[in-house]
């Protein structure tokens, strides 16, 4: 892959970190943030306010620890075969952590904030953007849709992407508008199905493209 940095992921970090230190100077003292949320919305886990702020900055960290990490576990031309799609991850990640910050900074003085409804909009968003970068992936074993149908044949992977890249869009458009209106209690099952069902079906698809092709090969042997 190329660099890392660009300007959106250059400001969003710089995001986070100003939203990190506005936390640690505008939440009170002892305060006790929720890091935690039920099925339900309901907050189920509470962290000293420092811990609490310094967890989104964590949870950056990782992700930028493991990408940084991909070269040395991964060959350069299978990194720039899936760089679309590997893209899109780091920037919505580092975007998500910005997100938490935000809102825990937000909780933290006063502010009511419905998280488990913030973060299935923000999922619904990175599916959106997922989805459009998955075509333009090629066929490579760190990012996409990587079963043996679609590994071996460079047209069932294209095939594949495109397919379950339209799904994925149609299901974050569909998840960002059910988060908007449906009961926060009922938001983890339509993430479920928003999520997996385009994935199961990306699979059939490829495994039926694939038996498609088999087939054609074989009655072309025989004539």
């Amino acid at each position: 892959m190329k660099t890392l940095l660009n300007p959106l992921r250059i400001a969003l970090l710089a995001g986070l970190g100003v939203a990190v230190v506005a936390g640690f100077i505008l939440v009170p003292a002892g305060e006790m943030l929720p890091v935690h949320w039920g099925i339900s919305g309901a907050a189920d886990a509470y962290w000293p306010k420092e811990l609490a702020l310094l967890m989104p900055v964590a949870m950056a960290a990782l992700v930028w620890g493991v990408f940084l990490l991909l070269p040395k576990l991964a060959k350069s031309a299978e990194l720039d075969a899936g760089r679309h799609p590997l893209g899109v991850v780091l920037t919505a990640l580092t975007a998500l952590a910005l997100l938490i910050a935000v809102a825990t900074v937000l909780i933290g003085v006063g502010v009511e904030v419905n998280m488990v409804q913030v973060l299935a909009i923000a999922i619904g968003a990175l599916m959106t953007f997922l989805g459009n970068a998955m075509p333009k992936s090629r066929p490579n074993s760190v990012a996409g849709l990587r079963i043996p149908t679609t590994l071996r044949d460079v047209k069932n992977w294209q095939a594949t992407h495109r397919f379950t890249g339209m799904l994925l869009i149609g299901g974050g458009v569909l998840l960002v508008i059910v988060a908007l209106v449906a009961p926060v209690g009922a938001l983890i099952w339509w993430l479920l199905a928003c999520v997996l069902l385009p994935l199961a079906a990306g699979v059939l698809f490829s495994l039926g493209y694939a038996r498609q092709a088999g087939s054609r090969r074989k009655s072309g042997r025989r004539h």
